[in-house]
């Protein structure tokens, strides 16, 4: 699956010639007579074919559609100007399984990881569906043994744990467990069962983990923290009509992230692991229902340095109401998000035949400051996603480096399964 700064409007009482209101109609008749001129300047041009057949690029009333777009979430987004969103989005309420719509595809998921810089990985998800199913998966890399997943594996339909259902107070399934203790702030993350080695599926080990996911860092909601300028951008790209508009409703799904930190203890064939303090990473995300047969494929990779930084980034193509959507943020050591504003990784250049790069590079742009990222994919797994397969996904766990610091992290190459 931004701009949180405060302004303030300067008044003139002595000249009426620097009256906001006039400053502000000035600004808008500027704005509609550009729009005009962009509108008579394009209106004989040719929509360009897409890339593949898949990925839109700027054709007709391109311009026009980015102004028009841009306008109307700036507008939209005023009151997040004078007013934190936790005033119109409550945390608690956010932090809490949210009940599951009547839609078959209807869902409530979470997801969790961690990793640290020795080589430690461990990313873990529920989504919840209907008839008490679950999607749901665990991963866990450790150097002595490489990559280790639950036995289903690479199938993620598990049965809800029954007590989670009745007491909705936490997200569990056949040993994964996550449960929210205080919102935005922590939650509990466990798993207790076996799991299978990668490279010798024979190999199963006894997998205990416990431990507190926490967190001070900001909380990204992208529908209101990312950028307007690059909504604008990805949304204009595509051929409006009634139906496109229908579908970006009813596809609609609400998406938080927020980096933070994990410690805990885990416990592998009767030897422990202490977890103190490694870099981490959340994310929830619910909605009227999730279609996996309408994506056409993401990459999202998350980035630990070790000055401290922390850097969450993806792009994704689902033609039907985005063809080329960018997503994403730097997180400071001091806790300050910079929300990301340009990337040049193009899903098509990377990967769209299905055979994925073993390294790749390239550059993100956020707060005026251009991170150069190269990547080197270690393991990776795969696993699927939907009743009937229609998503596969590639979790792949890497080394970086980005403008000359090291570090690691995990990368996640979805595909659509039935094309």
């Amino acid at each position: 699956m931004v701009d949180n700064k405060q302004i303030s409007i300067p008044y003139v009482k002595d000249r009426e010639s620097h009256n906001p209101i006039n400053m502000f109609a000035l600004s808008i008749s500027v704005i509609l007579l550009t729009i005009t001129f962009i509108t008579f300047s394009v209106r004989n041009s040719k929509q360009p074919n897409k890339i593949f057949n898949v990925y839109s690029q700027p054709g007709r009333w391109f311009t026009l559609k980015y102004y028009v777009l841009r306008c109307t979430l700036m507008l939209r987004r005023l009151k997040y100007y004078f007013m934190d969103k936790s005033n119109f989005f409550q945390p608690k309420q956010l932090e809490q399984l949210q009940p599951l719509s009547e839609h078959e595809l209807a869902f409530d998921a979470v997801f969790f990881h961690f990793v640290s810089q020795d080589g430690i990985y461990y990313c873990s998800g529920i989504e919840r569906r209907q008839e008490g199913k679950c999607s749901g998966l665990i991963y866990l890399v450790l150097p002595e043994y490489g990559v280790f997943c639950n036995e289903k594996m690479p199938s993620t339909i598990l049965d809800a744990d029954p007590e989670s259902l009745f007491s909705m107070e936490y997200f569990g399934a056949e040993g994964i467990s996550f449960k929210p203790l205080e919102p935005m702030k922590k939650w509990h993350v466990s798993y207790k069962g076996k799991m299978k080695q990668e490279s010798n599926p024979q190999n199963i080990l006894d997998v205990e983990l416990e431990g507190i996911w926490y967190s001070d860092y900001p909380w990204i909601l992208f529908e209101v923290d990312s950028p307007a300028h690059v909504l604008a951008t990805s949304f204009a790209l595509e051929e409006w009509s009634k139906k496109y508009f229908q579908k970006l409703k009813e596809t609609h799904q609400s998406h938080y992230e927020q980096m933070g930190f994990f410690s805990g203890k885990l416990k592998v064939n009767g030897k422990y692991y202490e977890l103190d303090n490694l870099d981490a990473f959340r994310d929830h995300s619910f909605g009227h229902k999730r279609d996996w047969t309408i994506m056409h494929r993401y990459i999202y990779h998350m980035f630990y340095l070790k000055d401290g930084t922390k850097i969450s980034v993806g792009v994704i193509s689902q033609p039907c109401t985005s063809s080329n959507l960018m997503v994403g943020y730097v997180a400071h050591p001091n806790k300050k998000v910079d929300m990301i504003d340009d990337c040049d990784l193009k899903l098509y250049q990377h990967g769209e035949n299905g055979t994925l790069p073993t390294e790749l590079c390239f550059t993100v742009t956020a707060n005026h400051k251009t991170y150069e990222l190269q990547v080197k994919y270690l393991l990776e797994s795969i696993h699927y996603k939907g009743r009937a397969r229609e998503a596969k996904m590639h979790e792949r766990f890497h080394k970086c480096i980005v403008n000359g610091v090291s570090g690691r992290g995990i990368s996640e190459w979805h595909y659509n399964n039935k094309q």
